[in-house]
């Protein structure tokens, strides 16, 4: 696990061009505190950063492919190249490391681009021939690590996080004020882009090529559902799954040193870690964090499961009012754009702690994609099924609600029967892009004068897929690589601590494709399939208590320390004065901070995350001086 960067550029003299790529690298120390590597010709410098888990003694980078003609910087981990070597032995192929980075090198040596689909694992790399001054660079299938770059007319500029790409003079920080509304309505900015004006990130599931006739990307995979109807009991399904499921808990436990878990208490974390267990001959240390708020503590069940699989537990207690704004910096720091997943700051935390007793942690993310945990799967299919009522009835029936005394029904109720008819007039796509949401068209208008264009999302045969499986592969495109994996990654390695995701094992995500969607959920319960696999193996709590997902209640967080810098970043500064309107800013700070419950305006984590978004976002302008 690494992290990597260089400049690629003949017009940048070679003396200045490894001082500003030594100090990318140093800005990167925290994502491989063990080791470094450096390469640097007339044409590129390269380095990387290592934190050894595999080949302790010998992976050292660059690694050279057998022939000498070709290098590697990878950030990553290989869980199936003992297999691949093994082939490439058979081949003529000589190793001089036991390391997974000598086995990409020669499989590209070997197979070109189409080794990508070989690899299975997590990775971000840069292979350089050096005989023909090509550059190849790919992104693994998901996106659990990171690639940022920033080309101009003569020069390409990478690393692995965008705060390495900005200690270069070079690289501009202008926003891109034409996305502005984009991440205030999605809390991000889709791939390739960033709301830098010329930093791109390389997309999820693709590979770059740089050389003379300039710089090409292309895809090398994309998400298919492909229902096999010969699996027709719910038995059958578990019978197909389980292999491979066990087969990717088992396969990401390699490594050369030790590893543990995080537990939660949901299905996702509570699988992988009763089958690590199962696989190992020691106790596997796992953890948990401890909300002090009703409804987001799941600690009691996640100790249940510790107990009944034997593992080693930790539990690791987040106070109410725990915020401190060195963590709010920190966030930014390494995320190196504004981030309003308030989530990142337990897993900061967390990390922070299980560092101290293991280099690399597994976890369950990726399960709620692959096997249909969010209740916004009914809520998909529910909204689509209103378009079969005549729009003119649907939009009486809005009107309607309008008028409804509040006492009568429920406030919450009322807000979301009103939100699922005025989405259910958008297309699909729109529907689950207003679904996701934090900030609405009108509140964004209201915002701000500007009028913003929100990208056209593009997913792959999704018009033939069937409304669970349209709700699933937009959150693989989108929520998990620009949400939870930069969680994850970032505040992971920001405490140089590796984390595995089983349930993104390509072996396993392929299998969950055929899956027919009875199969995924029924009645409002996800994950049937692996509820069912697991039955006999995890506490019957796991199963029957409500989903909370890995959330903090944010308006319990809110100290004297929050409201200070909210008040300071939101109503403090002349660029937020110049990109909004004052007076809908201090209507955001007054509900974020003041309300709450929910409302018929809005629910109290909609209110306090939308303080949180702009909150990040005017760090992120400060923090970076970013050009307005």
């Amino acid at each position: 696990m690494c992290g990597i960067c260089g400049v690629i550029s003949s017009k940048i003299d070679t003396g200045r061009r490894n001082a500003v790529v030594q100090e990318m690298n140093n800005a990167i120390l925290h994502r491989g505190p063990d080791e470094d590597g450096f390469f640097s010709d007339d044409h590129c410098t390269l380095a990387m950063r290592r934190l050894s888990i595999i080949d302790l003694n010998t992976g050292k980078q660059p690694i050279y492919s057998n022939n000498g003609k070709t290098l590697i910087f990878f950030n990553g981990e290989i869980y199936n190249y003992p297999e691949l070597k093994n082939d490439l032995i058979s081949k003529g192929i000589q190793f001089h490391t036991t390391s997974d980075t000598e086995v990409v090198v020669n499989l590209y040596q070997q197979y070109g681009t189409d080794m990508l689909l070989m690899l299975k694992g997590m990775f971000a790399f840069c292979i350089y021939d050096i005989t023909n001054e090509s550059y190849f660079f790919a992104r693994d299938r998901f996106g659990e690590k990171p690639f940022f770059y920033y080309h101009n007319n003569e020069s390409l500029f990478f690393s692995s996080e965008i705060n390495s790409l900005l200690t270069s003079p070079e690289v501009p920080r202008r926003l891109n004020k034409s996305l502005l509304g984009v991440y205030l309505r999605r809390s991000y900015v889709p791939e390739p882009d960033t709301l830098f004006e010329n930093i791109k990130i390389l997309p999820v599931g693709h590979y770059l090529i740089y050389n003379r006739n300039g710089l090409q990307i292309k895809p090398y995979f994309t998400v298919q559902y492909n229902p096999d109807n010969s699996i027709n009991s719910i038995e059958d399904a578990a019978a197909y799954i389980k292999p491979f499921l066990e087969s990717a808990v088992k396969r990401q436990m390699i490594s050369d040193v030790p590893i543990g878990a995080f537990l939660s208490g949901g299905i996702d974390s509570s699988t992988v870690v009763a089958l690590m267990q199962e696989f190992s001959d020691r106790k596997i240390k796992t953890f948990n964090v401890k909300f002090q708020t009703e409804g987001y503590d799941e600690s009691k069940i996640a100790r249940k499961v510790a107990e009944k699989v034997g593992t080693e537990h930790h539990e690791i207690v987040v106070a109410n009012s725990s915020f401190n704004e060195d963590q709010f910096w920190k966030i930014l720091r390494h995320t190196g754009v504004p981030f309003p997943d308030s989530s990142a700051m337990p897993t900061d935390i967390v990390t922070k702690e299980i560092v101290k007793h293991v280099k690399v942690a597994l976890s369950g993310d990726g399960g709620d994609e692959l096997f249909a945990g969010y209740n916004i799967y009914d809520w998909f299919s529910y909204i689509s099924k209103l378009k079969r009522i005549p729009d003119g009835l649907r939009k009486l029936t809005e009107l309607a609600i309008g008028q409804i005394n509040n006492t009568r029904i429920g406030s919450n109720q009322l807000r979301q029967v009103s939100k699922a008819i005025n989405i259910s007039r958008l297309d699909p796509m729109e529907m689950l892009e207003e679904m996701h949401a934090l900030f609405d068209s009108k509140e964004i208008r209201e915002l701000y004068d500007d009028s913003f264009i929100t990208p056209k999302n593009s997913i792959e045969g999704f018009e033939n897929m069937s409304n669970i499986r349209k709700a699933m592969s937009y959150r693989i495109k989108y929520d998990l690589p620009l949400d939870m994996l930069i969680k994850v990654d970032r505040m992971s390695m920001s405490n140089s601590l590796e984390v595995r995701n089983p349930f993104l094992d390509p072996d396993l995500f392929d299998a969950s494709t055929k899956l027919p969607d009875l199969y995924l959920r029924k009645n409002g319960i996800g994950k049937l399939v692996i509820r069912e696999i697991m039955k006999n193996k995890i506490p019957r709590d796991v199963f029957e208590h409500p989903k909370s997902g890995f959330s903090i209640p944010l308006h319990d967080f809110q100290n004297e320390s929050f409201k200070q810098i909210a008040h300071d970043l939101l109503l403090n500064q002349e660029y937020m004065r110049a990109l909004f309107h004052i007076n809908e800013l201090e209507e955001i700070v007054n509900t974020g901070l003041n309300e709450t419950k929910n409302s018929n305006t809005g629910s109290i984590y909609r209110k306090t995350h939308q303080l949180w978004s702009l909150m990040m976002l005017s760090g992120w302008i400060k923090m970076y001086e970013v050009e307005v």
